[in-house]
């Protein structure tokens, strides 16, 4: 969806201008070729040059276009539940309000960290009537995005992220490590109302049975549609190939969320995740909010 924030004009009060007037008040107070790389952490892009509100929620893809610089943008889940079935055992997560702040640096770069203050993890085995429940914060995660080409629209968009994990989570909710990725992050507009997002990332996890690390594979490929004015559907496919040296693990899932701007900075959106195979929790839901500063 296409918010444009940076329509306005300024209006003359010379009555010998009220012509050039009227016709500057339906321009962009700056050009489309304005150059941007002077704004910085320190010089706040003006709310006159902004770039058009794309959150990296909902759904599990990330998009290639960063926070305008000395902008400040946080993400988060009002909610987040996850139900998962093995065997036996049935595994609840609930977490909240699992924030990420994004802040941009520079015209094309941005940072961001994301931690769930409060996490729970509920198992039970029917088999035996054993359970558990375990509390606590997430991981925290440290990020690093970088606009390639796009960053001020276009056909096509390309950006690179890297991020670092640090294993603040308890026993049972994190495995304590620290870890760390990049990924490739491409969208593409298809037609008008319609575009394409993919993401390729390998990630470095610790293995499960000692201190070394293996890789991991995540692919998402998702379609954005716009269905009425500042309301989106977006629909993707998910993978993770985690080959770790204890045996690998696949999962995927089928995932589809509604994002709607209330207000040019403002977002609010549901989610739903449904997993494909045995490996991948059944069912995760969630909603929540991102709002530009």
């Amino acid at each position: 969806m296409k918010i444009t924030v940076n329509q306005t004009a300024r209006i003359c009060v010379s009555a010998a201008v009220l012509a050039c007037a009227a016709a500057a008040s339906v321009l962009p107070a700056f050009a489309a070729d304005t150059d941007k790389s002077k704004f910085t952490l320190f010089n706040p892009t003006p709310d006159s040059a902004l770039r058009d509100f794309a959150p990296d929620r909902p759904a599990k893809s990330t998009g290639p276009t960063t926070v305008d610089a000395g902008r400040l943008q946080y993400e988060l889940d009002f909610a987040n539940y996850t139900y998962q079935k093995t065997g036996t055992v049935k595994t609840t997560t609930w977490l909240g309000p699992n924030p990420a702040v994004r802040l941009g640096l520079t015209n094309w770069l941005e940072v961001s960290a994301n931690i769930a203050p409060w996490t729970q993890v509920a198992t039970k085995d029917s088999s035996d009537g054993s359970k558990s429940r375990i509390s606590g914060p997430s991981d925290l995660f440290l990020r690093a995005k970088a606009n390639v080409w796009g960053n001020e629209g276009g056909k096509t968009a390309f950006g690179v992220a890297g991020f670092v994990k640090a294993g603040t989570a308890p026993e049972g909710i994190g495995n304590r490590a620290t870890e760390g990725g990049i990924a490739g992050l491409y969208s593409v507009t298809l037609m008008d109302g319609l575009s394409l997002t993919a993401n390729s990332e390998v990630d470095f996890l610790k293995n499960e049975l000692d201190d070394r690390y293996h890789a991991s594979y995540v692919n998402v490929i998702g379609l954005n549609r716009e269905l009425v004015k500042n309301l989106t559907l977006t629909t993707e496919l998910w993978s993770q190939i985690n080959v770790d040296p204890s045996g690998t693990v696949r999962q995927y899932s089928f995932d589809t969320a509604l994002a709607w701007v209330v207000r040019p900075n403002v977002q609010l959106d549901i989610g739903a995740n449904f997993g494909l195979n045995r490996d991948t929790p059944a069912l995760q839901v969630y909603g929540g909010i991102a709002q530009r500063f």
